[in-house]
Order: structure tokens, then C-alpha cells, then sequence
């Protein structure tokens, strides 16, 4: 006897769905170990070096610090590309890897590379976290009724961040706003002259007194004691008595000749929240590839007991923004549309099976081979995240197992077998089949594997999701499928077609009959149709991604270069004001300037406001988030000095980690003279302008930073036989205020500096006019000895791969992001002239959709020949290999048509939803040309192409049914979460009504045309005909 598998599973069908149990239970586990993302992680790896140089001017920072950063780094491994910024008293260089480096090892080759750097004597760089650019999860706030800003802070710095960074899953915490406790020396000028004491003895005098010192081991008999001597300042008092000088044999302390107090630091940063105007606030960064739900809730429980605990009682965290919402929100919209999802294939498989026992198998495989992507995802460490849950079509997924089905209730109808023999015979006709049209649609998903970049990152979990499900869905369609059936069936059923199957059968010969008369005009009508929706494709426009809602707007705010802290704060204050009265907004905060740990490389003049909406269900009728925007765009334009832009929470990190620059898209002009920049750069600006549609237009200014420069003269300090270094502690000390030493206080440590009063460094002329010591006892002017004067020098100095460059910002709306750079790139080109050796290049989001576009245009039609060849060696002959391929333009006329009625653009999610269309679209025509060319063996080839169209009517329909409604509430949601799926689902909705028409209506047409001169084709298929093609 021949060996059958399929009669070996149903001998074992006990076994076979308690494995299906197994395997419903560890994909259920699986899918819990699942990092959940949101929206997915799409910047690529890179790791930065941030070094601060306190005090020190943007140009030193860029010749003392970047360059030589940027030179150590130079020959580290798998860099994709590098960049960096200098500004005052920072410099963050970044290395982008490419794609696929491991996340430790580049960050060890970038911590060897970095040590090999000559930096000034002190200066140390660090690494930034390992997180990305969405792995801002948590944001709080510390609030005390009472507690100043400076003990919040010391709270945050040395309690808060250290609990929290104990959490696993969290890469660090970044400390925003509140004050930096230090303590300050401020010295008389007077009172040092009268006793004769020098600044850089008071310096060396503090430095001195603050030192602990080691004696080693004492022995003592059969003991040794530690020796040690303590002379760590402590205490306030401690400073104050610390000996400077003596005078007469009288020492000559702190207090004689200064004050010391307890201040803070000079602040770079504030932070605002609703209606109070200084707060403290923290940043939790998620670890990269960290499970956010997992590490939210641990961070939950961990602020639950340092409020409970560590934290005085007047002091509590208190979180503003928790990603977990989010989080709920898009996946509850996934949930809907999954649910929904399900009930329409289910429903779909009842009414054209007949028989909800049979619909119910062949429904049960969805969840069953979703568990098989689950498992396969935690292995293979992808991320589940909205587009990879979102996407996925149910009606694709159940094909294989609705083509066993059918043909087992086929053989049933004929009533003249054994329901266990039925379902071994009716498995075997079509698992050869069913197995090469699955394949076909998995060689149709394969060019998202084999795609880079952003579109890599955010389409390569959906294309494993999909490649999973679908060859589950074929091993569970030879197994589970005729294992459960044999259970729920009863030993005699004798099934019918549904009537209104026999109805569309009596109606659909006669047409299919007039069409086959009439070729060329079934050839026209296609023609055209096809031609009309190809020209108005080039209406729809292009972008990148659908923008996704995150229920909340990012506002950044640019003011003058040149304003202070407090100045920006007062605007701060009235904006934060007016946005609170919004009733669309729940909460406001506002970030001044850059945090504590130089993580975000900017100054005092720049704003970004976190504007919470409350849920949509409590705004007013009709109000939308583009009227919200719009009604604070009018506010802002009447605000003189400012440019902003607005963007998403989420959506603002990852422009800026793209791009290097804080907006959706820029233009750099590269050169070497920053005046020349800035000149060609407004010109770009004054373009950018005039094109419809470009909203947000500003350039990131380099220069008028104003500058005091204290140039010493070298040989006037020489006649007065003055150091070069005695100038600069003056400056560095007496004017700058740079730390001495460290004060500790238990785990805490504060510094110590020295500065002379506001009053005696308020102004120019009193800059001029500080005394500096010379070693003969006499104090002359420093306008003496050096040359001071005021200048203009930069505020930012941006460089990529080793080159400078100035960036011109810009946003899109109301328009297609194509089509509006397009026609800046031409006013550009013709309007502004570059001198020779400076460049320009578009980045941001139109630069990543347009790389995209590149590599779909090569990945796709090699799949596409692929697929060719593939039918070529099954049907063995070339005219039915090309028929089946023209089924790909045809298809898409349907998907096009929903992007309009939509009012959607071609994004590149909408591209990847044609990749599965056209997959379905093939596969249809193979499964109608391999049964008509069986018929055809036997009789006229006009009738066995009537008879055999007439056989896939069913399955045909069906197929397209299953695969649309499947897919259908993701095409009509607009819930928070719904817009990268949208695209997607509306073209796979859309082709497949126009691919059932194809397939059902033209495709017969053409294949009875191309075979008219014989009597049938030339060969017979490989492929086997589904029997479940029969009514």
C-alpha cells in the first residue's frame, strides 16, 4: 500500500490538535515576551559623544573638542556616517552604524576609538544612552510644597536617578530644569588689594584645604590601624575659615577678604509645567529593544516606593506623560480592528461555505498561525509593533486552508464517500497547488526582506509577521484542517452550494460567453480603464509615511539667538498661558534651553512645548487636530522674532535622530566660510518661501553669538612680568566662575568656585577695568595687558562627515511631500547661485521616501521576474506565464481608485500594500489558467475556458472577499494608530475588486485570444487545479 501523510494525521488527530493547543498556548507566551512598540523604533543605531567644556566659546569647542573626536572616531568600524555640533560649552558627535551592527559592539568600538582623542587637560566625553529615538517612555515632575529648587533638584540628581536607573530595561534618566546646587566664594576686590592677597592664591588656597590624605597601616602589637588625614571642607563655616594668607603673622582667612554663599550653578535650562513656572522634571529612557510595557510598569512600581520611601514627604514624582497610554491606545485600535477582522472572514466563510462547523476550521487557523509568527518573532528578536499587527490580512492568511476546505465539502456534496476518505482524497488533489499559490504570495512579501533603511525597519516586522503566518498556514492546512474536520463533521453531511452561488453561476456563463465574442472590446475598455487610473495616479502625490497620531503636538519655538534665560521664560509664561485655555488641551510643558547633561545640544532661545490633548470625545463638534494647530498658528504669527514649528512628541525625536536637524525636513548647504553659509542660506530661505504648501521655514543661524574677547598681549604682560595663566585664572575664575574643588555632602558632591560679584563684571568697562596682580606687588587695569573687545562669533557650528554646513528647515502641509519639494528643488536650482565648493542636500523625510522609492524600483520588478519564471517552469509555456504577470497593472487600478476616493497619497505603505495585492492577484491566475487548461485537454478550448471561469467563480470571489473585509475596518478606522495601516488596507480593499473583475471577466478573454489559432495550449500545467474552484 502507498503511503499517505494525510490518512497518517488523521489516524493521529488526537495528537494533532492537541499540539494546535500546545501551540495556541506558547504563542500566547510568546506574544507576552514581545517587545510592543508603538510606532517602531526607525532611526538607525548611533551613539554620540558628548563632551562639555564649561565656559569655552563655540569656535574652541569645534577645534579643541569636535575635531579631534571627529579624527579619533574616523576609523571605527561600520559607520554609515557621522556628523556633529559645536556650540558654547559643548560638543556632540554622532556615528551612525549600519544597519544590522550589533548595539554592544559598536558601542565598545566607539568607547575605544573615543579614548584615542586629544582633548584638553580634564575634558572627558561620554557616551549618550542606549536607547533610541523613541525611547522617551516617562516624563515626571517633582513637586514639594515649600522645598526649594535646588534641594528638588539635588533630590532628582542623587536619589530619584539612581533608583530609577536600578530598573532593568532603563537605559538612564535624564534631569531637566531646577537648580544645581554649589557653593560660591565672592571675593572683594577692595579687601584683596588691602591685604595683599592675589586671586590665584585664593584659588590655590581653596584647592589646598580641601584634601583627604592617606598614612597607610600603623601596626600595633598584634592590630594595624588605618591612618588617615581629614581635611575635606564640610561646611560652610569650614570655607569661611579656611586660612588664604597671612599679614603680619595674623592669618588672613576666607571671611576677612569674601563672602561665601550657597547658590547654584548658572543655569542652561528651565522647565515649565502648567501653571508653575519653575519645575523639576525627568526623562526615563527605555534600554534599546527593552519591552516598554514591561519596563513601564516596573518604573511605575519603583517611583511608587521611592515616594513611599526615599523621598521626604513634601516631595513626590509625579509622571505628566506615561508612553503605556499610547501604548493601549493604538493597540486597542489594532485590537478593534482585528476583532472586526476576524468576525467579517468568519462571517465570509459561512456564507459561501455553508457550513459554520466548517467555517469555524477553517477561522481557527488565523489565531494558530499568528501564534507560529509570535514564536517566531520572540526567536528572532522582532519587535511587535502597530504596522506588524496592524497589517496583517486575515483573508490571505486562511487561503490555503479555505482551498482544502472547499474541496473537502466539494467531495461531500458528491456524497459517494466516507467523510475520513473524503478528506484524504480531497487534501491530496490540491496540496500541491495550494502550496505553489501560497508560495507565490510569499515571493510577492519578499522584497520587504531584502529593503533597508527606515522602510526596513518599520515594513520588516510585518513582512516576518506575514511570512510566518503564511507558511503556518500551510503546514496547519495538511494537518490541523483535515484533523479538526474529521472531528466536528459528522460521519454523513452532504453539503449544498449556497443559492446565491447558483444564481451568479447562471448569470455569469452567458456574459463570460459575449466577452470571449467581443476581445477587442474587453481589450479597449481594460486599456482604457488602466490608462485613466495610471494618469491620475500622478494627481495623488507622494510622502514618505503617513504622519501617526500620538494625541499630543510638539512645538518649537525659536526665539533671537542672543536672549537670556529670563527673557525666555517671560515668553514662556504667556505662551504657556494662552495654550492652557485651549479646551483641546489637557496639559502644557515647556522645556527652555538644554538638560543638565548637554543630551540635547541647543541654548536659551529655543522652546519646545508639550502640548497633551484630552481625549478627542471631549472636544467640541467637528474641531479637529489641523483647526487646533491652526487656531495657535495665528496666535504665533502675531508674536514678533519668532519662528516654530509643530510636529509630535515621537515624531520630533525621530526627524532630529534621521536628519541632525530639529525639523521634517531641511536643506544643508555644505561649505567652509560660515558668512557665506548664512548668506546663501537666507537666499534658500527667501525661496522655500514662495512654494505652496512649505509651512515652519527657518534657518538654524550660526552667527551673531556676541563675544567679549580678552586677547592677551604677550609682550605687555612680558614688561609687567605677567603669566599668560594669571590672565586667564582671571578670566576663567574672577569673571567665568569655573569650580575648584568639590564639596561633599555623604553620596552628594557639590562644587566650589570662585567669582568676583555681578557688580564688578556687570559690564564691559568694568571688565576692562579688573585689577590683576603682578608678582612685584602692583595691580594694573587687564586692559593693560590685553586687548578687549566685542565681536560676533557663532552660535552653532554643524558639521557631516567632516564637512560645515547650515541647515534650512522646512514642513509640509496641505500638499503632497513629493510634489512640494519637487518645486522647491526647482526654484532652489534656478535662483540661488552656489560659489564653487559648496553643495547642497535635501534630508529628512524626503530624502528617506525618495531612497525608498529607489529601492523599490529595483527590488520590485526583479520579484516580479522572479514570479515570472516561476510560472514559466509551471506552465511551461510563455503566453500563460505573461498572462498571468499583466494581471499585476491591471490589479492596481483598484487600489488607485481607493487612494483617491481617500484622499490618500502613494506613500510607501501604500506601495507595500500593492506588493501583497499583486501577490493575490497572481495567484488567482494561476489557479483559473491551470484549470482551464486541464478542461481544455478534453474539450473545446472556448467552453473549457466558460466551464473552468465558471468553477473559480466561487473561490475567486471568496478569495477577494476574505482578503478585503479582512483588511476592511483598517481601511476605514481613523483612530489613534490607524494611519500607517490605512494606506495599506485601502489598496489591498480596492484591488481586489478590480482584480476579481480582472480575473473573473478579462483574463479569461485574453487567455482564450492568445491560445485562438489551436484547438487547447500546448502543455499541460504542473500546476494541479484546486478542486476547490467547484460550486
Amino acid at each position: 500500500m502507498v503511503f499517505n501523510p494525510i490518512a497518517a494525521i488523521l489516524k493521529r488527530r488526537l495528537l494533532i490538535v492537541f499540539l494546535a493547543v500546545a501551540l495556541l498556548a506558547a504563542g500566547m507566551l510568546s506574544f507576552r515576551s514581545l517587545p510592543l512598540q508603538a510606532y517602531p523604533g526607525v532611526a538607525p543605531l548611533s551613539v554620540q559623544a558628548i563632551t562639555q567644556w564649561p565656559g569655552r566659546s563655540t569656535t574652541e569647542v569645534e577645534q579643541q573638542i569636535t575635531i579631534p573626536i571627529e579624527n579619533a572616531l574616523a576609523g571605527a568600524p561600520d559607520v554609515q556616517s557621522f556628523r556633529s555640533v559645536s556650540l558654547f560649552g559643548l560638543s556632540v558627535v554622532t556615528l551612525k552604524f549600519k544597519e544590522g551592527t550589533d548595539s554592544f559592539k559598536a558601542r565598545q568600538n566607539f568607547s575605544q576609538y573615543l579614548a584615542g582623542a586629544n582633548l584638553p587637560t580634564g575634558v572627558q566625553s561620554s557616551l549618550s544612552p542606549d536607547s533610541d529615538a523613541t525611547g522617551e517612555i516617562m516624563r515626571f515632575r517633582l513637586t514639594g510644597d515649600g522645598v526649594d529648587l535646588t534641594t528638588l533638584k539635588s533630590y532628582e540628581d542623587y536619589d530619584i536617578t539612581k533608583a530609577l536607573k536600578h530598573v532593568q530595561g532603563v537605559a538612564d534618566v535624564t534631569s531637566f530644569g531646577g537648580q544645581v546646587k554649589a557653593y560660591h566664594i565672592v571675593p572683594s576686590p577692595a579687601k584683596l588689594q588691602s591685604y595683599g592677597i592675589t586671586l590665584s592664591q585664593l584659588v590655590t588656597a581653596i584647592g589646598n584645604a580641601n584634601n583627604n590624605t592617606g598614612g597607610n597601616l600603623l601596626p600595633a602589637g598584634e592590630q594595624q590601624f588605618v591612618v588617615r588625614g581629614v581635611g575635606l571642607l564640610q561646611t560652610v563655616d569650614d570655607i569661611r575659615n579656611v586660612v588664604v594668607a597671612a599679614n603680619n603673622g595674623v592669618p588672613v582667612r576666607v571671611r576677612d577678604i569674601a563672602e561665601v554663599e550657597v547658590g547654584h550653578v548658572q543655569r542652561l535650562g528651565m522647565v515649565q509645567y502648567n501653571d508653575q513656572p519653575d519645575v523639576v522634571e525627568g526623562i526615563v529612557l527605555l534600554k534599546r529593544d527593552a519591552n516598554a510595557t514591561e519596563v513601564l510598569a516596573k518604573v511605575r512600581d519603583s517611583i511608587q516606593e521611592i515616594n513611599g520611601g526615599i523621598l521626604p514627604k513634601s516631595i513626590q514624582i509625579k509622571p505628566f506623560y506615561d508612553r503605556q497610554v499610547l501604548l493601549d491606545i493604538t493597540m486597542g485600535t489594532v485590537e478593534h480592528t482585528l476583532v472586526v477582522g476576524i468576525a467579517l472572514v468568519l462571517a465570509v466563510l459561512f456564507a459561501f461555505l455553508g457550513n459554520l462547523r466548517a467555517a469555524a476550521v477553517v477561522a481557527a487557523v488565523i489565531p494558530l498561525a499568528l501564534c507560529v509568527s509570535f514564536i517566531n518573532m520572540e526567536h528572532f528578536h522582532v519587535p511587535a509593533n502597530l504596522i506588524s499587527l496592524g497589517a496583517i490580512d486575515f483573508g490571505v492568511i486562511v487561503d490555503a486552508a479555505v482551498i482544502v476546505m472547499e474541496n473537502i465539502m466539494r467531495h461531500l456534496e458528491e456524497g459517494a464517500e466516507k467523510l475520513d476518505d473524503a478528506i484524504v482524497k480531497a487534501t491530496s488533489e490540491v496540496q500541491r497547488a495550494m502550496i505553489f499559490s501560497t508560495g507565490i504570495i510569499i515571493v510577492a512579501y519578499s522584497p520587504l526582506f531584502f529593503i533597508g533603511g527606515v522602510e526596513g525597519i518599520i515594513f520588516k516586522p510585518m513582512a516576518f509577521t506575514m511570512g510566518f503566518a503564511l507558511l503556518a498556514s500551510i503546514v496547519l492546512s495538511l494537518t490541523f484542517v483535515p484533523a479538526t474536520t474529521s472531528f466536528v463533521f459528522g460521519k454523513t453531511l452532504h453539503p449544498h452550494s449556497p443559492g446565491f452561488i447558483v444564481a451568479l453561476l447562471r448569470g455569469y456563463k452567458p456574459l463570460l460567453r459575449k466577452l470571449i465574442a467581443r476581445p477587442k472590446t474587453v481589450f479597449a475598455a481594460a486599456l482604457v480603464a488602466l490608462g485613466l487610473t495610471l494618469y491620475s495616479a500622478t494627481f495623488l502625490g507622494t510622502e514618505f509615511l503617513p504622519t501617526l497620531e500620538e494625541n499630543n503636538l510638539w512645538l518649537r519655538i525659536t526665539l533671537p539667538n542672543t536672549v537670556d534665560l529670563d527673557y525666555s521664560a517671560s515668553v514662556a509664561r504667556d505662551l504657556r498661558t494662552y495654550f492652557a485655555k485651549q479646551p483641546e488641551i489637557k496639559q502644557v510643558s515647556v522645556q527652555i534651553g538644554r538638560p543638565d547633561d548637554g543630551t540635547d545640544s541647543t541654548g536659551v532661545f529655543n522652546q519646545e512645548y508639550g502640548l497633551y490633548f484630552a481625549p478627542p470625545d471631549q472636544w467640541g463638534p467637528g474641531v479637529t487636530k489641523a483647526d487646533v494647530v491652526a487656531r495657535l498658528s495665528r496666535h504665533l504669527e502675531r508674536i514678533p522674532g519668532i519662528e516654530y514649528n509643530f510636529s509630535q512628541y515621537i515624531q520630533d525625536n525621530v526627524n532630529e535622530a534621521l536628519s541632525g536637524v530639529k525639523g521634517e525636513n531641511s536643506v544643508k548647504l555644505f561649505g567652509s566660510d560660515l558668512n557665506v553659509l548664512e548668506a546663501k542660506a537666507n537666499a534658500i530661505q527667501a525661496q522655500l518661501r514662495k512654494v505652496r504648501g512649505l509651512v515652519d521655514v527657518g534657518i538654524f543661524r550660526e552667527l551673531g553669538q556676541p563675544t567679549l574677547n580678552v586677547s592677551i598681549d604677550r609682550q605687555a604682560a612680558a614688561r609687567f612680568n605677567i603669566n599668560v595663566s594669571d590672565v586667564q585664572n582671571l578670566v576663567q575664575y574672577a569673571i567665568g566662575g569655573a569650580p575648584i574643588t568639590q564639596i561633599l555632602e555623604g553620596e552628594k558632591s557639590f562644587g566650589l568656585a570662585v567669582r568676583l560679584n555681578r557688580q564688578a563684571r556687570a559690564s564691559y568697562d568694568a571688565i576692562r577695568e579688573l585689577l590683576i596682580d603682578t608678582p612685584d606687588g602692583q595691580r594694573i587695569p587687564l586692559s593693560m595687558v590685553a586687548k578687549v573687545e566685542m565681536t560676533d562669533g557663532p552660535f552653532f557650528i554643524y558639521r557631516e562627515m567632516g564637512k560645515r554646513y547650515i541647515a534650512i528647515k522646512f514642513g509640509v502641509r496641505e500638499r503632497d511631500l513629493g510634489g512640494a519639494v519637487d518645486e522647491a528643488q526647482r526654484a532652489v536650482d534656478a535662483n540661488v547661485k552656489l560659489p564653487e565648493g559648496y553643495t547642497i542636500k535635501w534630508d529628512g523625510q524626503f530624502n528617506e521616501m525618495k531612497v525608498a522609492q529607489g529601492k523599490l524600483m529595483v527590488i520590485v520588478p526583479l520579484t516580479i521576474l522572479v514570479i515570472f519564471l516561476l510560472l514559466y517552469s509551471t506552465f511551461g509555456n510563455f503566453k500563460d506565464a505573461l498572462m498571468v504577470v499583466l494581471n499585476v497593472p491591471f490589479a492596481a487600478i483598484g487600489g488607485l481608485l481607493a487612494l483617491h476616493l481617500a484622499n490618500e497619497t502613494l506613500s510607501i505603505s501604500a506601495g507595500i500594500g500593492f506588493l501583497s495585492l499583486f501577490g493575490i492577484a497572481i495567484q488567482d491566475g494561476v489557479i483559473l489558467i491551470s484549470y482551464i487548461n486541464r478542461l481544455a485537454q478534453s474539450e473545446n478550448l472556448r467552453e473549457a475556458t466558460v466551464e473552468g471561469a465558471a468553477l473559480r467563480l466561487r473561490p475567486v470571489i471568496m478569495t477577494a472577499m476574505l482578503a478585503g473585509l479582512g483588511l476592511l475596518p483598517a481601511a476605514l478606522s481613523h483612530g489613534i494608530g490607524s494611519e500607517a495601516q490605512r494606506p495599506l488596507a485601502l489598496v489591498i480593499v480596492g484591488g481586489m475588486v478590480t482584480t476579481t473583475l480582472l480575473t473573473l471577466l478579462v483574463l479569461p478573454v485574453v487567455f482564450t485570444w492568445a491560445h485562438r489559432h489551436r484547438g487547447m495550449p500546448p502543455s499541460e500545467p504542473d500546476v494541479t487545479p484546486t478542486a476547490a474552484m467547484l460550486p
